[in-house]
């Protein structure tokens, strides 16, 4: 049976044309080499390079050879890729969550009652975090409701709840909470990766221009130094972890019931234990 290490000796050789590179870039000594090339030959049983007194070569044979062991080296790098990701993905737990917010603090708590998988986190849209608790591409979500499926099971994970960042002295900034329908039409900053949050406070307020940012240094710097209305939450430390307190803004609470959500970590039925006992 051939040798793994000297078919890919043998497909460097091909690649590169001479003994000399072929023994540097496999780090291999060029007698050495050339002994793997001879048990290749007999292997195969038939001549596989033309030698002269001061070179080497592929023959018609060794060309042939060659080509297939490209694909064959392909195949097999294919195989253990795939065999090596089922193995990975079978000690991983994969967490999908509709908000940036809290992640830290669940993996925290899975990992507490699971110390030796892996886990991998990222955050979602809630219709794909239902499609994906239910084919299994997830084994806990936290979705920003109660799911109405009696094949999930769920706990209440905490609340979260969406203010106003005014500056104090815009016209609003007196007052004890605010409805959105008071701010739409409003140019508003908004930083995209706060999950379903972007797309809620983007329908509700459809008059409204949003200065989108996407670099967390530059938002804090806009909060800090322009006058546009942003927004915040009681969960913003978590975001924008070490964010200096915006010394000239009050947090104005918003009083539509959509901005104030309370959270479930769901799982399917195969990890309900799981779920118990890291609420234990």
């Amino acid at each position: 049976m051939v040798d793994y290490n000297i078919l890919e000796q043998f497909v460097t050789f091909y690649q590169t044309g001479t003994l000399r590179e072929t023994a540097k870039r496999m780090h291999i000594s060029q007698p050495a080499l050339t002994r793997n090339m001879q048990k290749l030959e007999a292997e195969f049983q038939v001549p596989l390079f033309s030698r002269t007194r001061n070179s080497i070569s592929l023959n018609e044979a060794g060309l042939l050879a060659a080509e297939d062991a490209v694909m064959l080296l392909k195949q097999t790098e294919s195989m253990l890729r795939h065999v090596r990701d089922f193995d990975r993905a079978g000690r991983t737990i994969r967490l999908g969550s509709c908000t940036p917010a809290h992640i830290a603090e669940i993996i925290r708590r899975i990992t507490a009652f699971c110390p030796m998988p892996a886990i991998s986190s990222e955050v979602q849209d809630v219709p794909r975090l239902l499609e994906g608790i239910k084919d299994g591409t997830y084994q806990f979500v936290l979705l920003p409701f109660r799911p109405e499926d009696g094949d999930l099971y769920c706990r209440k994970w905490g609340e979260e709840h969406l203010s106003f960042l005014l500056p104090k002295r815009h016209r609003f900034a007196r007052r004890k909470s605010l409805s959105v329908s008071e701010m739409n039409g409003e140019n508003m900053l908004l930083f995209q990766d706060i999950g379903f949050w972007h797309d809620l406070a983007v329908s509700k307020m459809p008059d409204s221009r949003f200065l989108v940012q996407t670099e967390r240094y530059t938002f804090l710097e806009l909060i800090e130094n322009s006058t546009m209305p942003s927004f915040a939450t009681d969960a913003f430390r978590e975001i924008f972890p070490g964010a200096p307190p915006a010394s000239d803004r009050i947090a104005v609470p918003i009083a539509d019931p959509e901005f104030n959500v309370t959270y479930y970590l769901v799982c399917g039925a195969s990890n309900q234990d799981k779920l118990r006992a890291m609420f234990q």
